[in-house]
């Protein structure tokens, strides 16, 4: 009951971070140790306090003699701070190549060894990545600053993610030298297992698409329940990955955002514009440039939960522009067939509602 994952994080840290207080009540009174700390030193109270609505989670802890682990009662402590960094930090010699997994215009994605595991390092195009990894000539032109801004907002908000279906960041880096981030090994993303299934002309097993809805949602509500709340702005099949033991894990936060007021109405819009995002599950309030919350990303969530019930992607006949005009100018949506089930068809229609206020939350989705 006390066994705990890579990262030393137990039952209980779970079922705190999730405020499952009937889980929670459960595993105290089997003896779950309350006081355990992962690797980072964070107890099941530390996870519990950061959700909402956790006063009974945090009460059922506490009875047991849960306290706070050195994050919460150190914070002050700048010897402990500078430990905590200093954990974080990578440097070019301690990683080994081992083969190319992916590129962008910001740079690679490399399968590397680290510390005795196998990681995935995404890495900003630098001289001394083009020469010692690359093995290719420096590059002339200057660094995409938008890339490398979006980078390092990755960075800012991974370093402070714990969930199990958010990809984990394990280490990074920020030089002149070496922008690189440096997060868990996954096997594949949730776009390439939907091309595998078009390919071999196969279908996705029912348990599986609803899985993989079920984790996507867990992790999101995850980031809608921080403090501040962190919207993802950018879901789509491709920045969910699946690790190897089939779990769905939310990635690539560049252009992530955190809600400038925390204090706020969490139903209440702020000035954020702009067209961020993939424009095929991009939420018609981003494309037309209106201000938007996090429901952004519920919308999202409903175009991804079509995806995987139907099999083909929103508007599988027009391009990304094309489908993006059709929600956002003409209140378009994708059709959903009769013969499925009346409360996933709701659901649907709920999560792409035109009125950002309609939408439900991740919690509610649960």
């Amino acid at each position: 009951i006390n066994e705990g994952d890579y990262d030393k994080r137990t039952a209980l840290h779970l079922a705190a971070g999730e405020g499952k207080d009937d889980i929670v009540g459960l595993l105290c009174r089997h003896k779950a140790n309350v006081n355990v700390e992962d690797r980072w030193g964070n107890k099941p109270l530390d996870d519990a306090e950061r959700g909402k609505n956790r006063t009974k989670c945090k009460t059922i802890l506490k009875n047991f003699g849960a306290t706070n682990g050195y994050r919460k009662e150190d914070i002050g402590d700048s010897t402990t701070r500078r430990r905590e960094i200093s954990n974080f930090k990578v440097t070019f010699e301690e990683l080994e190549m081992v083969d190319k997994i992916g590129k962008g215009s910001f740079g690679e994605i490399y399968r590397c060894r680290w510390r005795d595991i196998m990681v995935a390092a995404k890495c900003i195009r630098t001289a001394k990545v083009e020469k010692e990894w690359a093995m290719k000539q420096v590059l002339n032109q200057l660094k995409d600053e938008k890339a490398l801004s979006d980078f390092r907002t990755e960075i800012s908000i991974l370093k402070s993610l714990r969930h199990p279906n958010i990809v984990l960041l394990l280490a990074y880096s920020t030089t002149e030298d070496l922008e690189v981030m440096i997060s868990e090994l996954m096997k594949c993303s949730l776009l390439d297992v939907f091309k595998a299934h078009i390919i071999n002309g196969t279908k996705m097993k029912k348990k599986d698409k609803f899985a993989y809805a079920t984790q996507l949602a867990q992790g999101m509500q995850y980031l809608h329940t921080c403090k501040p709340v962190i919207i993802h702005r950018d879901l789509k099949p491709a920045n969910l990955l699946i690790d190897h033991s089939g779990v769905l894990k939310v990635a690539d936060f560049g252009l992530s955002k955190v809600r400038p007021d925390p204090k706020q109405n969490e139903k209440d819009t702020f000035m954020m514009t702009g067209e961020t995002g993939s424009y095929r599950f991009m939420a018609p309030e981003v494309f037309r440039h209106s201000d938007y919350n996090e429901t952004v990303d519920v919308y999202s969530f409903g175009m991804i939960l079509f995806f995987l019930l139907s099999g083909k992607p929103p508007w599988p006949d027009d391009n990304g522009i094309v489908a993006a005009t059709k929600a956002a100018e003409e209140g378009d949506r994708p059709m959903i067939p009769r013969s499925w089930d009346n409360p996933l068809q709701i659901l649907l229609q709920d999560c792409w509602d035109e009125n950002p206020s309609s939408r439900p939350s991740f919690r509610q989705i649960l």
